[in-house]
């Protein structure tokens, strides 16, 4: 099989990285052609002398999977570039944070992805997990990859189908609102979590959005809530968030996809917390 893989950030190396270990051919695109990667797990650092193709200057082939790990911000414009890569039974892995943005592509695989790291001046340093939850549903290509993974010794990357993938995919994005909201209008890490103004804050975030999922049948069970708490207070006290991260670079984040997202689907709810964190998070993106 003919596999590429877009962008090679703080998540997407990982998976790179594992990939690369399977007998298939393997195209790694990120903005700009260089060579290879660095991760440091547990204290110690590997290179990856893996050459990674300029995504801008794609000229042809095609490829039976294609993993995209872009920040949710880039999804509109690398969609005009995935049909020249793509053949009629691609299938094309969305591996973002947050939701809204399945409509730029045709029949996308959303995936919840479960890998923390971070990317620092000259390498990747990954915390913890190695995991993709996809829905249950027919990918022949995608199938043979979690074969693959299953029966290749060393590798640590799991690809997971789940016939509650609508469930899981809101909790990942209820996640991302309480942790990524927080680390980021703080400027600091999960250990922000050890103060109990913010715990009590984060709370009644979540809440909201919760509320807001449920709001026409429930979807996530309200004691979630307690799991997400309990969820940051096991992360690295010096990690960090994408939002976070985005933040610290002065770059643009992904809130229209979490922050705003909820926003735009509340209805006639109210939000006061959620009201709160999206004016200022519209703020620091205004004009950037």
């Amino acid at each position: 099989m003919n596999i590429a893989v877009i962008r090679i950030g703080a998540d997407v190396s990982v998976i790179a990285r594992e990939l690369m270990m399977l007998p298939h051919d393997i195209t790694l695109f990120g903005r700009s052609r260089r060579e290879g990667f660095t991760i440091e797990e547990k204290g110690e650092r590997r290179h990856y002398p893996y050459t990674i193709e300029n995504i801008n200057a794609y000229e042809s082939g095609v490829f039976d999977i294609i993993f995209i790990a872009t920040k949710a911000t880039a999804l509109k414009s690398i969609s005009g570039i995935i049909p020249a890569m793509a053949h009629q039974d691609t299938e094309v892995i969305l591996c973002e944070n947050g939701m809204g943005f399945d409509e730029y592509f045709d029949a996308p695989v959303p995936a919840v992805v479960y890998i923390s790291g971070q990317k620092r001046e000259d390498r990747i340093e990954h915390f913890q997990d190695a995991r993709l939850l996809i829905g249950d549903r027919p990918l022949p290509y995608t199938d043979r990859i979690i074969d693959d993974l299953e029966n290749t010794t060393g590798v640590e990357l799991e690809i997971k189908k789940t016939e509650d993938f609508r469930r899981i995919r809101h909790e990942k994005l209820l996640i991302n609102l309480g942790i990524n909201s927080l680390t980021a209008l703080s400027s600091n890490t999960a250990k922000i979590f050890d103060l109990e103004n913010v715990t009590d804050l984060t709370r009644r975030l979540l809440r909201e959005g919760l509320d807001i999922i449920n709001r026409k049948g429930e979807i996530i069970d309200p004691s979630f809530i307690d799991k997400a708490l309990s969820i940051y207070q096991s992360y690295n006290r010096e990690m960090g968030t994408s939002m976070y991260y985005d933040v610290m670079a002065e770059a643009r984040t992904e809130y229209m996809y979490i922050q705003k997202y909820f926003q735009q689907h509340k209805g006639d709810l109210d939000t006061p917390v959620l009201d709160i964190i999206v004016t200022l998070l519209d703020a620091y993106q205004y004009e950037r």
